[in-house]
């Protein structure tokens, strides 16, 4: 299944992703923040903070960022993410994320999460990868499982993760705690992986030009590496809810590789891109 033709076409009217080096520990004011409620304060599962995802308003909890590698390739370059805790795994001398953090994306707009990103802290163990869904339909949290073992492994360092505290002075933003009356800092996670992996799991070609296609995306925070059982983005509990992905609000909107956002044509641009659409497959006859 593909996105309908009207979509497809809008993406490629939306910008097209800037060339610019990713940061992995920078500041968010140089990243892309996602729209959307991530996440209501206390609604995680397992009575952990550092695995609640948390965000509100100008202090986002959601962030994106891409680096195009220029415009040899549109499948080549670096995909990045940034999600927001409410606190610090570990202990205060070394804090450490302590658990694992998930990034499913629908890559054809169908509803069901096609792959997932995910780094994993389990014990002595640290994975970053990209992994299978499981075999359900993976149509709602309930539905929703993941792979045993990474498809695509890599390497942990400096450049692709990163775990720090919130600074607002330099991220921006209002607070470095959302929790009212809190005393410890937000902390972020940061990660990327090699888009062109991404675009070939998703079964991209050259002439889908990956990194305009629309993708949406669904995260979240467990304690294990085949489910989603602690925190869900956007929406508040819901781990073992049967209620689909798009009713429950847990797509992110549909949005570019650089997040750009593809936004929902009006009746007039429906018009108009369907006497296209029409005129094409006319002189083809």
């Amino acid at each position: 299944m593909d996105f309908p033709p009207v979509i497809a076409v809008l993406s490629l009217m939306a910008a097209a992703p800037a060339t610019a080096a990713i940061s992995i520990a920078g500041p968010s004011s140089a990243w892309t923040p996602i729209p959307g409620n991530y996440d209501y304060l206390g609604d995680h599962q397992t009575g952990q903070p550092a695995g609640d995802i948390v965000g509100s308003g100008s202090d986002s909890g959601f962030f994106v960022t891409f680096d195009n590698n220029g415009a040899a390739s549109s499948s080549d370059g670096t995909l990045g993410f940034r999600l927001r805790l409410d606190a610090a795994g570990g202990n205060s001398a070394n804090p450490q994320f302590d658990r694992v953090v998930w990034v499913g994306i629908d890559g054809n707009g169908n509803g069901s999460v096609d792959l997932f990103l995910g780094y994993s802290a389990q014990g002595s163990t640290r994975t970053l990868g990209i992994f299978a869904p499981g075999t359900g339909t993976n149509t709602s949290p309930s539905t929703t499982s993941i792979a045993a073992s990474p498809t695509n492994s890599y390497s942990i360092t400096s450049t692709n993760f990163n775990y720090r505290p919130v600074n607002f002075a330099t991220d921006g933003g209002t607070t470095n705690d959302l929790t009212p009356g809190g005393i410890d800092r937000d902390y972020y996670l940061s990660f990327s992986v090699p888009f062109a992996d991404i675009a070939a799991a998703l079964g991209l070609g050259a002439n889908d030009i990956p990194d305009q296609r629309p993708l949406r995306y669904v995260l979240a925070t467990s304690t294990q590496m085949n489910s989603l059982n602690q925190d869900l983005g956007g929406i508040q509990g819901g781990v073992n809810s049967n209620s689909t992905w798009e009713s429950l609000g847990g797509f992110t909107p549909l949005m570019n590789a650089s997040g750009t956002v593809i936004p929902e044509p009006s009746a007039a641009v429906l018009s108009w891109l369907s006497l296209l659409a029409l005129a094409g497959i006319r002189r083809r006859i």
